[in-house]
């Protein structure tokens, strides 16, 4: 897969980083894969499962559980310290912008990188990057990927995930965020 170039210019220089704090990130597992590498930290420091995640707005497909008889919906996550992302310094800006999930790189729009997002909370006035059309295609590979592998997921396992057994499964199973 091609690297997306970074821009030098960081529009969220003098940001008050109002999405990284009251926003949940929602990864695809090859997201999540290369986050946990770029950081150099556990899975488990930097993830977590959530439950809490309103499936019809987001294009990933869940990891799925049977708990007390219900089926129930997880998505991978970014934890957060208190409020903040945990990616998130004291100076506002992120310990990893050059590594950043797509749904960061192409925020305040929306996935497809055309439209500014109804509601976003991004104070920055700033134009839709060039590299907006070839993020947006990167998360589209991503998500074909997230799909197959979470799939794999669902039909071996029935348990509620955990970061830990997720991550051990990727592990075992050999899976890559690209093969």
């Amino acid at each position: 897969m091609e690297k997306i170039s970074q821009k030098i210019v960081n529009p969220c220089k003098n940001c008050t980083a109002r999405c990284c704090r009251v926003l949940s990130v929602v990864l695809t597992v090859p997201e999540a894969m290369r986050l946990v590498r770029a950081s150099g930290r556990k899975a488990e420091e930097i993830l977590e499962f959530s439950s809490g995640v309103n499936y019809r707005h987001t294009p990933h497909y869940p990891v799925l559980a049977f708990e007390e008889g219900q089926l129930r919906d997880y998505f991978l996550v970014i934890r957060h310290s208190g409020e903040d992302c945990i990616f998130l310094g004291k100076d506002c800006a992120c310990a990893l912008y050059s590594e950043r999930p797509f749904v960061c790189q192409l925020y305040p729009f929306d996935l497809d990188g055309a439209g500014m997002k109804k509601g976003a909370l991004c104070p920055v006035k700033f134009g839709r990057e060039k590299d907006a059309p070839k993020i947006a295609e990167a998360l589209r590979a991503d998500l074909l990927r997230h799909g197959e592998i979470v799939r794999k997921w669902n039909v071996t396992h029935k348990e509620k995930p955990t970061v830990e057994n997720f991550f051990a499964f990727l592990e075992e199973e050999k899976l890559q965020p690209y093969q």
